[in-house]
Parts: C-alpha cells; sequence; structure tokens
C-alpha cells in the first residue's frame, strides 16, 4: 500500500475501490496432507470457517466410509456464518455433522437452544464421537483449526492429551492448524 494511504476496512470497500496485496503470497490450508479415509473434523471460530467452505463445497462427499464434523465456536448466533448453508448440507448428508456453539448466549435477542461455551468444549462433551459413532483416534481421524489463535492452542493442547499430534517432515500428523498469526 502506498505510503500515507488510507487503511480502510474490508467491509467499507466499495466497487471500484483499489485493493493493495502484498508480494509474497504465502499458505498451505488444504487437504493435501490429511490421510483419504479418515473421518474429518474441521474446527473453526469467528471467519475461521471460510476456508472450510471452499473444501466443503468442493470436496465434501456423503460416503458412509468417513464423516465430516464442523465445529463452529462464534460469541453469538449471529456471528455463525454460512449457518444455513452448514444446515443444509447436514439435512442431505448424514455424515456430515454440523456442530455450533456460542460463547455468549445471555446477550441473545432471542433464547439461544443449542451448545453454550467455547468450541474447545464441544471436543470434551463428546460431540465428534456422537457424531461419528465411536471415539475419533489417531487412526481414524484427522483434525484442521482455523480462527482465534487462544482456541488453537488450547485444542492442540487438548488433542495432544488424547494422542493426537501436528505433522513434521517424517509424519504427517493428525492435527493441521492455519497458524496466521
Amino acid at each position: 500500500m502506498p505510503s500515507g494511504a488510507p487503511t480502510p476496512r474490508l467491509f467499507a470497500l466499495q466497487p471500484g475501490d483499489r485493493v493493495w496485496l502484498g508480494k509474497k503470497i504465502s499458505g498451505i490450508f488444504t487437504l493435501e496432507k490429511v490421510q483419504e479415509g479418515h473421518h474429518l473434523v474441521l474446527v473453526g471460530t469467528g471467519t475461521g470457517l471460510a476456508p472450510y467452505m471452499s473444501v466443503l463445497r468442493s470436496e465434501l462427499e456423503c460416503r458412509l466410509d468417513h464423516h465430516t464434523v464442523v465445529l463452529l465456536g462464534a460469541r453469538h448466533s449471529w456471528d455463525l456464518g454460512y449457518r444455513g448453508e452448514l444446515i443444509a448440507m447436514q439435512r442431505f448428508c448424514r455424515t456430515f455433522h454440523y456442530a455450533p456453539i456460542i460463547s455468549r448466549p445471555d446477550e441473545e435477542h432471542v433464547p439461544w437452544a443449542g451448545q453454550t461455551g467455547y468450541v474447545q468444549d464441544l471436543w470434551d462433551r463428546g460431540l465428534v464421537a456422537e457424531a461419528i459413532g465411536y471415539d475419533p483416534t489417531t487412526d481414524n481421524t484427522q483434525i484442521l483449526l482455523c480462527g482465534n489463535p487462544g482456541m488453537i492452542e488450547g485444542m492442540i493442547t487438548r488433542l495432544e492429551k488424547d494422542g493426537f499430534g501436528e505433522g513434521d517432515a517424517g509424519s504427517p500428523g493428525q492435527i493441521h492448524a492455519e497458524k496466521f498469526w
């Protein structure tokens, strides 16, 4: 961006406004390192859902041999992006599961009947095991994390206690995290 130029918020841009991008494009948050045939758990907060939507729209297969589970956390129900689309996916694909959770139910305009707390709590409450029909293990489940850094670090700690690990050069691991910070 040119020196001294204002930095408008993305949502405030108008058609025809200029957008400056950096010279370096980076990122490898794809399904490339996810082991095929495993259950897929996509954990996100807020805008961390966006990369998953591309994957879900292009890669979601309603196969009976594995499940896809989306755990999405937000402060309020109105912050649960793509909610209608995710509910529709769940209705049309019996191996797709959507579990939203909000952390501030007391601020809802209409009482929230769903899960409350933080998205990490859904793992602790056994929602993934309930969705796939048995406990997720390192042999059958791959987990992607995207969103709030505190959520990612908290989930990695929880998952490591259950034997899951991040990959390295010698092993692909079962935890795949987008650490954009």
